[in-house]
């Protein structure tokens, strides 16, 4: 997990240095000074701009949670091609969640029997031949919908240690959401926080993924991707 690991103190960094930002600026007395037609202007910061950079704080901490689940996913995955495995010698999850990316694109009316028939014969020859199996991040759907009950459903389904808490994903993954789809503007995220309550948010968001980290982590190590 040194990929995940290095990506992921990488973001934590930069969100940590957002939020000294956010500090400084959580004073009424705040003021800035700038160079305006060649004079020295001083303008004390608006409580409004504070309200706008706290909602700017969900749009980094959902991509931080959203890139951390990603990565540890794609890590796991190379490290089932790296080691070489068939179906056969997959752990009963992963040989579901395989089964379930080769026939996804088989729609319900989209497709003749005899292509139906071509592809189960091309998943049997990859099993009867021992192929290594390759699991695409894109048979997960995570864009937009990460949060503590997805990270469970997602433990479940590829079968390593679900982590527990985590309640203010979901808040988080909601707020971000509806940032980036324009139903609501920042200042209505950002009014009913402050700074101290997205420094919990932060702080929370950083254990619950150091933890999922570790929890993939052992899972690879372990080989408990194996039968």
């Amino acid at each position: 997990m040194d990929s995940t690991k290095e990506d992921f103190n990488t973001r934590k960094e930069e969100i940590e240095n957002y939020f000294r930002f956010l500090k400084i600026f959580d004073d009424d007395n705040t003021r800035v000074k700038y160079i305006e037609n060649d004079k020295e202007v001083t303008k004390i910061i608006e409580s409004k701009f504070l309200t706008i950079l706290l909602a700017n704080a969900f749009l980094i901490l959902y991509n931080l949670i959203e890139a951390t689940v990603r990565n540890s996913i794609i890590e796991l995955y190379l490290k089932i091609e790296e080691d070489n495995i068939s179906f056969e010698t997959l752990n009963d999850n992963l040989k579901k969640l395989w089964i379930k990316q080769k026939t996804d694109n088989l729609k319900e009316g989209n497709f003749r029997q005899d292509k139906l028939r071509e592809h189960i014969m091309n998943i049997a020859q990859s099993i009867l031949e021992k192929e290594t199996i390759k699991l695409s991040k894109d048979s997960i759907d995570l864009s937009g919908n990460i949060d503590a009950q997805k990270i469970r459903e997602l433990a479940q389904q590829i079968g390593f240690e679900t982590t527990s808490d985590g309640r203010n994903l979901v808040n988080i993954k909601n707020k971000r959401n509806k940032l980036a789809h324009g139903e609501q503007t920042f200042y209505d995220v950002g009014k009913d926080y402050s700074v101290n309550d997205l420094f919990e948010l932060k702080n929370e968001t950083f254990v619950y993924l150091e933890d999922v980290i570790n929890k993939i982590g052992r899972y690879i190590i372990e080989k408990l991707y194996k039968k």
